[in-house]
Parts: structure tokens; sequence; C-alpha cells
């Protein structure tokens, strides 16, 4: 019997990439986009300016631009799927030149708008009639001293068409094209990456190293295409970075999360020097697996008994009824996911590795991308994805379109929450001691992922950048810096680092797609940490805390709207409640095995 393939109805924007309403839309933004530039080009700096004008062009550039989202989010979720398909990827790029050409038009809006004098400006944030767009106006001002010139800002959107945008679309076209020959239980199989990747959660070590070691040797034979395409990307990045004014290139990012250089080196540092727990944890885990050593190939293998497998209808009926006794509204966003067609969860060839979710149409709800292979940790992602999703869902529900983007530092929230509900559900069932170790051991791995491991990917960007702008690394300096933060990070816990796993550098898309995103999965994670903790004492009395939280958007900086609930984004002891919940993790699975 065949397996029923869990996809995406698209059909909220399209019927298909001939469907004849893509060029009206296309043809009705374009005038829409002209009209606007006639209109309203030269006229921001007028000294008469009133909010009511401003409101008026401000839902001009909001309904324009929405319009070129739905367009960018049909041809990308389109592309994900189909990242093999010839018409898919021309329909891709055709849409990606037109985003950029209505981004070119649209470009003197923001400009513009930092040439409004001081006091003008402090009148029409504090207008009223501006209310929903007094954020917006505040972000763009913060970015006044690294904006460029009009024609220098149309210059650099127009070359990362062939430049930055066309390196990534090679990146993923290479990653997608790879099918690894893999022999279990005597049989040859062709898998694409998630497929092989899911043997590294397997019991038996001798599939879970030759799992790796296949995927590994594909990189290591594209590790020129590979560095190539690294080493391109980041230094454009760089180069935009030191025209642009950014003290340095992390500096770019944090602008565009509204977060201070200071806060994340302040959590960079904290979360480095609890390195410790991460070697204490793993040196625990080579016990319970009765290992001589631990390999890269090892640090997915499962602990104790919890080996079955889930479903995905399985996994989708234990996160409904862990998230209905949170707050049945989220059952209900979850089953019409499902009813609408909105996640996509089926490996298959052509279809990217990995999990998001992308942002719906307003009013509407989002799309759930996962790789869905029936572990535990398949389970953990879908969690993960349908809080995002949830996250959408009141943004859009709450805010105009022009607040729907949310700060990297913010974004986790909701995902990671809905991660810890999970695991709290499940560790409050009737498991046994040794399943429970299972459960408990495979969270704090999962955290380890969201924090420890992703502040050792920030650091290794850091290193990069600054090896970048003296030269352009090597294949064998990008894969020594790589390896030199996962030695730092383990410590003596895992043997054989450098020779089994340095070609993973080129797995990990982030540092291409949005270079510096990866600290912001820790500062969320440790966020979270301390929201949950806030739950468990309040109860239900949190709850519409944390949905207001889900529906701020970016109509909000994060420090305005996590201050409301008293967290202080500089302050390094907040930082070190999340690492010492991890390390009471660490304990508790300590005193379970002893008990054994």
């Amino acid at each position: 019997m065949t397996q029923e393939i869990i996809k995406w109805n698209l059909s909220d924007y399209y019927s298909d990439i001939n469907d004849p309403q893509i060029e009206k839309d296309i043809q009705n933004i374009e005038k829409s986009a002209e009209l606007f530039y006639q209109n309203v080009k030269g006229n921001l700096g007028d000294p008469s300016l009133t909010p009511i004008k401003l409101l008026e062009w401000y839902k001009e550039y909001e309904e324009i631009s929405e319009k070129v989202f739905y367009l960018d989010t049909y041809s990308t979720l389109l592309y994900r799927i189909n990242t093999l398909d010839d018409d898919v990827k021309s329909f891709y790029a055709k849409i990606d030149e037109f985003k950029v050409k209505i981004q070119e038009k649209l470009l003197f809006f923001d400009l513009e708008l930092n040439q409004i004098s001081d006091s003008k400006f402090e009148e029409l944030i504090n207008a009223s009639d501006l209310k929903n767009y007094s954020h917006a106006l505040k972000f763009n001002r913060i970015k006044k001293p690294h904006q460029l010139s009009e024609k220098e800002e149309q210059i650099i959107l127009m070359k990362d068409i062939t430049g930055t945008n066309g390196f990534l679309k090679l990146y993923s076209e290479l990653k997608s094209s790879f099918l690894f020959d893999f022999e279990v239980e005597g049989e040859m199989k062709k898998l694409t990456e998630a497929e092989l990747f899911s043997y590294m959660y397997q019991e038996n070590k001798d599939l879970r190293y030759r799992a790796l070691q296949t995927m590994m040797s594909e990189y290591k034979n594209n590790e020129m295409i590979f560095t190539h395409i690294l080493n391109n990307i980041l230094k454009d990045w760089d180069l935009e970075c030191k025209k642009k004014n950014y003290s340095q290139p992390i500096s770019r990012r944090n602008v565009q999360n509204e977060v201070s250089d200071e806060s994340v080196e302040i959590l960079g540092k904290v979360t480095t020097e609890s390195y410790h727990i991460v070697e204490k944890y793993y040196n625990l885990k080579k016990k319970l697996l009765n290992l001589p050593e631990l390999h890269m190939s090892d640090i997915y293998a499962p602990v104790g008994q919890i080996t079955r497998k889930y479903s995905y209808q399985e996994a989708l009926e234990l996160i409904k009824g862990t998230v209905a006794k949170f707050y049945p509204e989220l059952k209900n966003i979850v089953e019409k996911l499902v009813e609408l067609g909105h996640i996509d969860a089926t490996p298959r060839k052509g279809k990217n590795r990995g999990a998001f979710c992308a942002h719906g149409k307003q009013k509407n709800y989002g799309f759930v991308f996962v790789n869905y292979v029936d572990t535990i940790d398949s389970l953990r992602a879908l969690a993960h994805e349908l809080g995002h999703a949830f996250h959408a869902y009141y943004i859009q529900r709450d805010q105009n379109f022009i607040n729907i983007d949310i700060s990297l530092v913010v974004a986790e929230i909701a995902s990671v929450f809905n991660e810890i509900l999970t695991f709290d559900y499940l560790m409050s069932t009737d498991l046994s001691r040794e399943e429970k170790i299972s459960l408990l051991s495979n969270f704090i791995e999962s955290k380890f992922g969201t924090s420890h491991r992703q502040n050792a990917f920030y650091r290794f960007e850091k290193t990069i950048h600054a090896l970048i702008e003296k030269k352009l690394p090597s294949t064998e300096e990008i894969k020594q810096a790589f390896v030199n933060e996962m030695e730092l990070m383990f410590g003596n816990s895992i043997t054989k680092i450098k020779e089994e796993y340095e070609n993973y550098v080129f797995v990990v898309p982030h540092f291409l797609s949005v270079p510096f995103y990866v600290y912001a999965y820790n500062m969320s994670n440790l966020l979270v940490i301390s929201i949950y903790q806030l739950y468990l004492e309040e109860k239900e009395k949190f709850v519409p805390k944390y949905l207001k939280l889900l529906s701020i958007g970016s109509s909000l900086s994060p420090e305005e709207m996590l201050s409301e609930i008293g967290i202080n984004l500089d302050d390094p002891s907040f930082w070190e409640k999340g690492i010492k919940y991890l390390s009471d993790k660490i304990d508790e699975l300590e005193k379970l095995v002893k008990e054994l």
C-alpha cells in the first residue's frame, strides 16, 4: 500500500503557476507601485505633512507590499517542495525578479521618511491616527545611519538577484539533488538527506555511523562548490556591512533584530561559560549507551526504551491533546491547518530538508513545513513548527500587515514553548523510570541543540567573518574553525570530531540564508525557559499574558515587549537562570539513572 503523501494545498494563493490571476496581480501591483511612486515621492519631507496624509500613504504602501508578499510566499513555498522542477524554478526566479523590481520602486519611502525633521517625526509617532505604524516609523529611524542613497540601495537589490540569491539557489538545488545509496539489512536503498539522517536516531551504532559518513561523503565530494558559495555570500554580507556603516558584521543582524550588540555578547559569554554541562551530559550518555567512546554519529542515539515510532497522525493527536489543556483554541488551529492542507510533512525527492513555518494570508493560517519520519525528534519538530503557526495566527489576527514581522530574538518563543508543553505532557503520563530517562535525555539534547549548539554556530560565524575581512578562507580553514567550536562545546565527551564531522559546516543553511540568525535560537530558548517558569507559577492566569505576547508582532520592540513581563536582556543573571534550568534537568536525569 502506498504511503499517503501529506503535502500543501496552496490554493489560498493560486491554482498553479499557470493561473491567469498571477499575471493580473503582477500587472495590478506594477500599476499601483508606479502610481504610488508618482504621487508620494518627494512629498514626505513637506513641513505641512499631516498624520492623516501619512496614514493614507502608509496604507497604500502596505497594500502593495502585502500583495507582493503573497506572490513571493507562493513561489517560495512551491519551490521548497519542487526544487528539481524546471518550470517551478523558472517561476520562482521570475517572481524573485519581480519582487526586487517593486522593492526598487518603493525604496524611496523608508529613505524619505528618515529625511523628516526630528520635530515633525515626534509629532507623527505620537499621533493617534498613526498608532499602528508608530513602531514601524521608530524602527526605520534606527536604521537611518545605515541607509544608503536610493540609487545605491537599488543597485544592491539588483545585484543580489544573480549574487547572493543566485548562490543560495545553487546551494539549495545542489543539496536537494543529493540521493544517497545506503544499505540497510542487505537491501540497497536510495534515500533523501532527511531519510538518511533519520538513521542517526537508530539503536544500531554501526547504522548511525554509516549514515553520517555516507552523508558527509557527499558534502566532501562537493566541498569546493560549498566553499565557493559560503565565501561569496559571507564576503557580500561583510562588504555591505562596511558600506552601511555597521561597526561589525553581526551588528547588521542585531539592528534588524532590535537588540544591542552588548546583549548578544552577554548571552554568548554566559552560554560559552556553561559548556561544562554539555560535556557532563554527553559523558553521562556514554555510560547510558554503554559505549567506550562517543562519536558525532552517536549524539542522536536513543537512550532507554522510548524507541517506538510515532506516526504522523499519532503525533498530531498527541500535540492537539497537549495544547488543548493549555488553551483549547490552539487545538482548533491545528485542526484547521490539517483541514486546509497547510502542513507539508512527507519527505520526498525535490523537497528541501528541514522545517519551518511561513505566514499565510492576513487573517488566515500559516503553512507548516516538516520532514516527518516517525521518530520522537520528528514529533518534537512538528510541535515546534506548530508553535510557530500559533504565533503567526495571533499576529495576523491582531496586527496590520506592516507589523507581522517579528524580531528573531522573540521568533522562537511560541515554538519552544510548545516543545516544552509537549515534553511536560509526556513526562506526566504513566511512564516507567526507563522511559522517563529516555524522554528526559531527548529533551535535554533538544535544548542543547537550540541553545549551546547554536551558540557554537554563532561563535563559528564570528570567527569566519573576522577571517574573511583579511582573506577568503580556504576549505580547510572553514572546516577547522567549525571543528574548533564543536570541540570546545563537547569537551572530552566526543571523539574524532574533525575526522568524522568537519564537513557538517556545509550542511547548516542559516550561515548562508540568514547570517547570524543562529544566536536568536539560543536567545529565544533561554527566554522561553523563563517564560515557561512564569506559567508554572501562575498557571491559567498566565495564559492571557502569553497570548498577548504572541499577538504583538513588530508593533513593539523586543525590549518593550519583554519588559512588560519583567525581562531584561542585558542582565547576565537572567540568562544564567535558563542555564541553571538545563543543569537541573541533567541532575534530575542523573538521579533517575542512580535509581535504576
